[in-house]
């Protein structure tokens, strides 16, 4: 899904990534919410460690009202993790495919059935199909060792 976006994405510190660097990374869209934050940041930092490309990409997918709060929420609080551009069309596009964004969202970015509000975490294939759409109830209950489950499903 995004190996075919010419989308270039960032990291809170500015550097960029472009989407078809994560190709050989286990994707997961993370639609945000505070209360994860820690907790995914710890997931992250523990699947990962220093491997070189990232064994597991989380790509946060922002329901922010501005792109200055998006940032400042991603400097405050995220993991090193990547973040779509604000103003890109993806964003509202994977808050469509997967069903996932906040309440008060819903109508302007034209999702029509909410499957989840968020914070929301889902694992995708390369092709953007599901691996795991409660991958947060999952990292909360299982932690790390659940990476090898959603890697099995790929």
């Amino acid at each position: 899904l995004l190996a075919n976006s010419p989308v270039s994405l960032f990291r809170a510190d500015g550097s960029t990534v472009e989407a078809a660097a994560l190709a050989g990374s286990l994707v997961a869209f993370y639609f945000s919410a505070p209360a994860i934050h820690a907790m995914l940041k710890d997931f992250y930092e523990e699947v990962n460690g220093d491997t070189q490309p990232k064994k597991f990409e989380v790509v946060f997918v922002s329901s922010d009202d501005s792109e200055d709060a998006c940032i400042e929420y991603m400097k405050a609080a995220h993991g090193d993790w990547l973040c779509l551009p604000f103003s890109s069309p993806l964003r509202s596009e994977l808050k469509r495919k997967y069903g996932v964004c906040a309440g008060k969202e819903q109508e302007a970015v034209g999702v029509e059935t909410r499957k989840s509000g968020i914070p929301g975490l889902v694992v995708v294939r390369p092709d953007g199909s599901e691996v795991e759409f409660n991958a947060r109830q999952q990292v909360e209950e299982f932690g790390p060792p659940v990476l090898k489950k959603w890697l099995a499903k790929v």
